[in-house]
């Protein structure tokens, strides 16, 4: 058995074959509809419906089976495969037992090239209600696969393939296969009819939601239905159409495109073939967010709730996190399950707290366990205990604060992540811990606003610090710009004092950032005179200032001459492709010391 599973690894395969296995499939996706509805209004089922192989492989004579079951009995009427072009020569179906008693054989006659081939059986064979049985045929040189997916049960009306250790095989063909490897559908198929029979329908799934909206995704989840004999499954459909079955009472939607309304809806099916009533529709629109490479790409309409959509807000109340969703929150707030959970590209572990579409009437001090806020405006502040293990995200926000506590405080949450969030007139002041993620952000605070002598900046840190990422984000300051605003920094990575011995900072990422400059304000205070290990800075661009008059002495990067720069080519540092994007030095090098050189670091 060939363990890729792959064409492309099969570097003899005929370029010919390829083309008229994706002929066969095209046909036979054409009319995998219509057939299902056929055999379903018929009586009669197919274990495979939409299904098809991704891939065909080359190999020996081999013996390929799928483990199958029926929860009603009934009797196989035909055996069927899909052939693969190429495949030649004799092919007999053949059905065993679960204990690998041959029950059943076939010789297919009047074969097609390609596609689905079908023989009936001279007398039909009767199947027992939930007992296991396999079915296979065997390839003489070639045969259809899709890797992993019998890793999960393929459910149509009574009939149910058994999940994982299935797609079955042996290189003695006409021998039972008993080997299995990734769960490989090898699409081989009965056609069944049921000998008994049930005109109730199961009720409609109840209370369909979707959560977790991404740009080509999104969860859905229902309450159960409930059927006199038993709910076999449940069909999901986007925008009318069937998409897949499943027989949990959740499903992830992926492969969705950009920026594009859906309409789901559900229907639940039982062992013989009846259909509920629809479920609730839901209607989302995916995010139009795309991937971004660069600060520079970003918009407001991509970040803050309306970057995935959200555009009205229930006000709810702040306070002390400690685990649970606060009073208040209601049906705002819900908790991740067993396994955890992804969100916009960030892993949450079950117990995670995530509260949507609110606007929080004061600051959230976060105390124990994680909290996630997404598509929310408000404040907040992660003090967790050091040790405590909880974290705090922020995700698509627009936040007025944006804070953690330190280790010098005996305060550090286990992470820190703020991720598509709008500031429209703060930073993230205050982000004292390590495992701290601001990633794609639009940062405008009001340095003015901290009077003279004082400063409020986009990003700022303590020093003390580990495994820092401060990557594509917009900052800029907002005017007035006057001399009160020239101690802040839009990326202040300062040096004010040890955590528990250590002033320096390691593993900090500062890439692909856009700042936009002016008057006054720093744009990058990268570390001085302290210990710098593992600090990647690149990829950064500065819009020019009118005001600079001297290329060497801008106030693109913070440099004190009686402070030290970082070696940035020893120690795991590096400072490579930092430049101007115009004026009249555009595409010009900026430097540690602040330099503009036309030759890079």
């Amino acid at each position: 058995m060939k363990r890729t599973c792959s064409v492309a690894g099969n570097t003899l395969f005929p370029i010919l074959a390829i083309v008229l296995l994706l002929a066969g499939c095209k046909r036979d996706l054409d009319r995998a509809t219509n057939e299902k509805t056929k055999l379903a209004a018929a009586g009669s089922y197919t274990l495979l419906t939409t299904q098809r192989p991704t891939t065909t492989d080359s190999d020996t004579p081999v013996e390929l089976g799928m483990k199958f079951k029926s929860t009603v009995p009934g009797e196989i009427t035909k055996f069927r495969y899909f052939k693969p072009a190429g495949e030649t020569g004799t092919h007999t179906g053949r059905l065993w037992s679960a204990g690998g008693v041959l029950l059943k054989s076939v010789v297919f006659t009047n074969e097609t090239d390609t596609g689905w081939q079908t023989v009936a059986l001279d007398t039909p064979f009767h199947l027992a209600k939930d007992s296991v049985y396999v079915i296979s045929v065997n390839a003489v040189t070639r045969y259809a696969a899709t890797p992993n997916e019998l890793r999960v049960a393929i459910v149509n009306g009574p009939l149910s393939s058994l999940a994982g250790n299935n797609g079955v095989y042996t290189y003695k063909s006409g021998n039972f296969p008993v080997s299995s490897y990734s769960n490989t559908n090898y699409y081989r198929d009965i056609e069944f009819v049921s000998t008994d029979s049930d005109a109730n329908a199961p009720t409609a799934p109840g209370n369909l939601t979707a959560s977790a909206i991404t740009n080509n995704g999104v969860t859905l989840g229902w309450s159960a239905a409930t059927d006199d004999v038993g709910v076999t499954g449940y069909e999901i459909y986007s925008n009318g159409a069937l998409l897949t079955t499943v027989t949990t009472t959740s499903f992830y939607v992926t492969g969705l495109n950009p920026g594009t309304a859906y309409r789901f809806y559900v229907k639940a099916t039982d062992a013989y073939g009846n259909r509920s009533a629809a479920s609730n529709a839901v209607d989302i629109t995916t995010l139009n967010t795309g991937g971004i490479t660069h600060g520079m790409q970003l918009t407001t309409a991509i970040v803050g709730p309306s970057g995935i959509s959200i555009t009205s807000f229930t006000t709810v109340p702040g306070g002390t996190f400690t685990g649970t969703a606060l009073s208040g929150w209601g049906s705002l707030a819900r908790t991740v399950g067993a396994g955890g959970e992804t969100i916009d590209g960030f892993t949450f572990p079950a117990g995670t707290v995530v509260l949507q579409g609110a606007n929080v009437s004061s600051q959230i001090v976060v105390s124990s366990g994680w909290l996630v806020l997404r598509g929310c405006k408000g404040a907040v502040l992660a003090n967790h205990p050091t040790g405590n293990g909880g974290g705090v995200a922020a995700l698509y926000c627009e936040l007025s604060e944006f804070a953690t506590g330190g280790r010098k405080w005996n305060m550090q949450p286990a992470a820190a992540i703020a991720h598509r969030c709008y500031f429209p007139h703060t930073g993230l002041e205050n982000v004292y811990s390590d495992h701290v993620t601001v990633t794609e952000c639009w940062i405008t605070p009001d340095p003015a606003a901290a009077g003279s002598g004082e400063h409020i900046d986009g990003i700022q840190t303590w020093g003390g610090q580990y495994y820092l990422n401060f990557s594509r984000n917009h900052i800029e300051f907002n005017g007035p710009y006057t001399p009160e605003a020239g101690l802040s920094g839009m990326i202040g990575m300062y040096s004010d004092g040890d955590q528990l011995g250590f002033d320096g900072y390691d593993h900090v990422t500062v890439n692909n950032n856009y700042f936009i400059l002016h008057g006054y304000g720093i744009a990058l205070h990268a570390p001085l005179a302290v210990p710098v290990t593992n600090m990647t800075v690149t990829g950064n661009r500065w819009k020019w200032s009118t005001d600079a008059e001297d290329k060497d002495y801008t106030n693109a990067v913070y440099h004190n001459p009686s402070w030290s720069i970082p070696n940035y080519k020893a120690n795991g540092n590096s400072w490579s492709n930092n430049r101007w994007t115009d004026g009249p030095y555009a595409d010009s090098f900026l430097l540690p010391d602040n330099e503009t050189s036309g030759i890079d670091y």
